[in-house]
């Protein structure tokens, strides 16, 4: 006699398929393939909305740190990445941005993944406008999350309420910050550069006029280029994430 298959798993995939369906025909997902997905994300933040639970009974979490883990988890794309950036780091441009303008612009969101040395001429006030009002990570990495809220909030008001004069000044104290960043004048296999310390150190370098620079954080040496590719510059690393970027190791 072969073995019978549990009727919950025909039950599961029936629900499955059903929502599936649901997803596609309110158009949250353009195909089955992506419907697959979100039910998937479904399915695993459901299994771990009940080990939250379990721990709120167990009374390991309070209530207000069992809803605000299961609210959190529900947060996708840009909203995800504000809350992230608000309680571990504090404000910064992106998360700033999003809160005034419900988006986070093309020039932002590529100063936040790539560095600001990725932005042009025209790009950079915007963002150090949004700098000038953001808080200084490194300094204050350790302050309390009701901290980073309220300076947050400061931002946020200042953006909304300051007049051009201060932020055009702040926005020039920004750059001028930006261009201070102390380095070394160093070498990265064979090749003279200013080398940092800082992750604003390329934007630093651009700048100030240096066509490319390195930055060193522990045993990962980075590498790039505002113009030539690191082949045309005679640098050699080990991992290149594109033309003019990549990453030596130590």
């Amino acid at each position: 006699m072969g073995m019978e298959t549990p009727k919950y798993s025909l039950e599961a995939a029936e629900n499955e398929a059903s929502r599936m369906q649901e997803f596609v025909a309110s158009g949250e997902a353009k195909d089955y393939n992506s419907a697959e997905k979100k039910v998937e994300r479904e399915n695993g933040l459901n299994e771990i909305f009940g080990k939250i639970e379990d721990m709120r009974k167990k009374g390991l979490l309070n209530n207000e740190a069992a809803n605000l883990a299961s609210d959190a988890l529900k947060l996708e794309g840009n909203e995800a990445l504000l809350a992230n950036r608000l309680v571990s780091r504090g404000s910064d441009p992106a998360s700033i941005e999003m809160a005034l303008n419900g988006n986070i612009s093309e020039p932002t969101m590529r100063a936040h993944t790539m560095g600001p040395g990725a932005l042009n001429e025209e790009e950079r006030k915007p963002w150090l406008v949004l700098a000038a009002a953001s808080i200084d990570e490194h300094a204050t990495a350790d302050l309390p999350v009701s901290e980073k809220f309220k300076q947050f909030y400061e931002a946020l008001k200042w953006m909304e309420t300051a007049p051009q004069e201060e932020k055009d000044a702040a926005a020039q104290k920004e750059m001028e910050k930006i261009l201070a960043i102390p380095f070394e004048e160093g070498e990265v296999r064979g090749v003279k550069m200013r080398v940092y310390t800082s992750d604003r150190g390329f934007a630093s370098a651009y700048w100030s006029g240096e066509e490319f620079a390195a930055v060193k954080q522990g045993n990962l040496t980075f590498v790039g280029s505002q113009g030539k590719s690191l082949e045309e510059l005679g640098i050699k690393v080990d991992k290149q994430l594109s033309s003019t970027f990549g990453i030596c190791f130590e």
